[in-house]
């Protein structure tokens, strides 16, 4: 099955005095390391914009491949896992090429945009959803950094496997509305809700068939709280760059230090042995 993957990245964050989708660490931005997470599982990726954050964004792509090449060829260190193949590439970079997604800006959609109100992430998924070429879309919020691959294949697995609209995680923060499957379905449902001031996510899936994730299915998976780790406020940023730096349980802290490529690399495929 194909997968669009939606990335939301239209907020101001106005809290911080500072645009959150700008935040980096080791000179790579936290949205160029969302897309490419994302292009593990998807053949196209819709990075969901305002008209404020497009420019950046534009940027951002423009050096894409520069980004990619920095965590998923990096030649730093050689282990089993990380050694070249033949064509001067690393496993890692192998895979991600296997799907070699189109990516492109999609800036919120006007038509559902009330003057003067702020929609939140609604807005984006309704305009990616609009906009995808494939019927089933990965979402995920770009101030979300600790997403692993073994989240986004459950995720992925599991629409596959059921062919519900959605696939959504239930844990014990809540519902994980953020990073989940969604399928064109929706829109209709959005447009409505979005016209009657309806904004909150969970709103828009009366009448569809939802697959529930809960705490269980996610141990049984090896699937950390870290996961769903975002980044809200200024003490985020902060636990944000002492995680990096420091590492969590199931993580070879020695990578950490070891490059950009191997760190991103210890944190996104922490609990699979690669």
């Amino acid at each position: 099955m194909d997968f669009t993957g939606i990335l939301l990245a239209g907020g101001k964050s106005t809290r911080f005095g500072i645009n959150k989708i700008k935040i980096e660490f080791e000179g790579i931005p936290l949205l160029a390391d969302q897309i490419i997470k994302l292009g593990f599982f998807c053949n196209e990726i819709l990075v969901s914009s305002s008209d404020e954050n497009s420019s950046y964004i534009s940027q951002v792509l423009d050096r894409a491949e520069q980004y990619k090449e920095m965590l998923l060829n990096s030649k730093s260190v050689k282990t089993d896992s990380d050694s070249l193949t033949h064509n001067n590439e690393s496993p890692v970079l192998s895979e991600y090429n296997r799907k070699k997604p189109i990516i492109k800006i999609v800036v919120d959609d006007a038509e559902i945009r009330p003057e003067g109100k702020r929609i939140g992430p609604l807005a984006g998924i309704y305009s990616g959803l609009k906009e995808a070429k494939n019927k089933n879309c990965l979402v995920l919020a770009s101030d979300m950094p600790f997403v692993s691959y073994r989240v986004l294949r459950l995720l992925t697995r599991t629409s596959e496997e059921t062919g519900k609209d959605a696939v959504l995680i239930r844990n014990r923060k809540g519902i994980e509305a953020l990073c989940g499957i969604y399928s064109k379905q929706y829109i209709k449902q959005i447009r409505t809700c979005i016209k009657n001031e309806i904004y909150k996510i969970i709103e828009i899936l009366v009448g569809h068939e939802v697959e529930w994730i809960d705490s269980r299915k996610l141990k049984e998976e090896k699937i950390d709280i870290y996961n769903f780790f975002n980044i809200n406020t200024a003490d985020d940023i902060e636990n944000f760059d002492h995680i990096r730096k420091n590492g969590i349980a199931g993580i070879d802290s020695a990578r950490l230090n070891e490059g950009p490529g191997n760190a991103w690399k210890a944190f996104f495929y922490r609990g699979m042995k690669r």
